[in-house]
């Protein structure tokens, strides 16, 4: 997913891809209407000059030289615009390709913006942190084609990565990680994202040595990092929208995941206080 724009008004809205959808479609109606019109012509002058050609075959024998003359004249100028019908036909054949190529494209692209849409939605729905891991795990899965993956948290204080969500490993992966080189390192010392092309072998996967590395970032700071060992046998390689995606969860996910957790540790405080309070307010017995 990436991030959404809202385009409104006056000439932002011919920009607007649902806008430009509609336009293409109004295209290729009239394109198809106008090919309709083409075949329809294009009978009647087959048929007109195979009439005409019978007609110079019956009179050739009895008409004038004259007559032979105009009629194959007029056979040979029928020839030509048909032919010329011919060359158009195949020209609005060629922009009815490349219309619907266009329509097909917008229409993958409305049907992205969408998805980030509502994954970015999704991030912010809730403010329970197991429930925000969950959303992260579902777009990892379900919209860029990760298999296996982790999302750690990084510990200030001692610099390891703690893990916090994982899937599709071959072995469990511990729950304090040391990474003291490699993209880890990059993306929770440096904030630096990482993405290897081409992928390597799928079977040989390297905890310190992700094919991605996302670092999850609340300004200058790196909270955490979601790493990618292994894509889906069908995906071959990152695709731009996946990038659009990392973007998001870059951001949108470390203050989801940053928010959460805060509020459980202030839910928790909350609670310790509140039974505090009731024990030195409670009636001696």
């Amino acid at each position: 997913m990436g991030k959404l724009r809202d385009v409104e008004g006056g000439a932002a809205g011919r920009d607007d891809p649902a806008s430009r959808g509609a336009e293409l479609r109004n295209m290729f109606s009239r394109a198809r209407a106008f090919t309709e019109e083409l075949l329809q012509e294009n009978e009647r002058l087959r048929l007109r000059v195979a009439g005409l050609t019978r007609e110079l075959e019956q009179r050739a024998a009895a008409s004038p030289a004259a007559e032979v003359a105009r009629l194959t004249e007029q056979v040979r100028a029928l020839q030509v615009e048909r032919d010329d019908l011919l060359n158009r036909f195949q020209q609005v054949e060629a922009t009815n390709r490349e219309v619907a190529a266009r329509y097909d494209e917008i229409e993958t692209q409305n049907s992205q913006i969408a998805n980030l849409y509502v994954a970015s939605y999704q991030l912010h729905a809730t403010l329970n942190f197991t429930e925000v891991l969950d959303t992260i795990r579902e777009i990892l899965i379900n919209l860029i084609g990760a298999e296996a993956f982790a999302v750690y948290w990084v510990d200030e204080r001692s610099g390891v990565l703690r893990r916090e969500a994982s899937q599709g490993m071959d072995a469990p992966i511990p729950e304090v990680v040391r990474c003291e080189e490699g993209p880890l390192r990059q993306a929770a010392g440096g904030g630096e994202s990482y993405y290897a092309d081409p992928l390597p072998d799928p079977r040989r996967v390297d905890l310190s040595h992700p094919i991605a590395c996302i670092p999850l970032l609340i300004g200058a700071r790196t909270i955490g990092v979601i790493a990618i060992y292994r894509l889906l046998q069908q995906k071959s390689r990152f695709s731009p929208v996946d990038f659009e995606i990392f973007t998001l969860l870059g951001g949108h996910a470390a203050t989801a995941l940053f928010s959460s957790r805060l509020y459980q540790r202030s839910e928790r405080k909350l609670s310790n206080l509140q039974g505090f309070l009731d024990m030195l307010t409670a009636p001696n017995p």
